[in-house]
């Protein structure tokens, strides 16, 4: 692994971290996954914060785990695998900031147009990018 290999390796692991990092925090404390979304249970329906722990939790944290395990064992399991991980992770950030913009076009009514969301899209783009980082410079070799 080239010295260029290794900084888009680190790239990936920093995303990685983050990203299990955020699960982590929001399965032990829901609260806080609750307000980086800024979404609440409904009050009408019992079991709401399972929610948060698993979509916000269980699943961002394994989601990145997955991205650093295969950092981890490229060794064995070859590159292919940290690109196919890190890229599939990739998505999910990339059809956030897809699903964010288009809630600041098209939910104007429900005052989307905010700088938080231009943050979180710039945060989304920014880990997005991250991720992907094996794949893009796979297809630049």
């Amino acid at each position: 692994m080239g010295e260029i290999a290794t900084w888009i390796w680190i790239v990936t692991a920093i995303a990685g971290l983050l990203g299990t990092a955020m699960g982590l925090a929001s399965l032990a404390v829901p609260r806080w996954g609750q307000s980086v979304v800024r979404l609440g249970p409904d009050p009408r329906w019992k079991g709401g914060w399972a929610e948060f722990r698993a979509s916000y939790g269980g699943a961002l944290a394994l989601l990145h785990g997955a991205v650093l395990l295969t950092l981890v064992m490229s060794f064995q399991a070859g590159v292919g695998a940290v690109m196919g991980a890190s890229f599939a992770a990739s998505l999910y950030w990339f059809g956030m900031a897809v699903g964010r913009v288009v809630s600041m076009v098209l939910d104007t009514d429900e005052e989307t147009r905010t700088s938080y969301n231009a943050a979180g899209v710039g945060f989304e783009l920014i880990m997005g990018v991250a991720l992907a980082s094996p794949f893009i410079a796979h297809l630049g070799s």
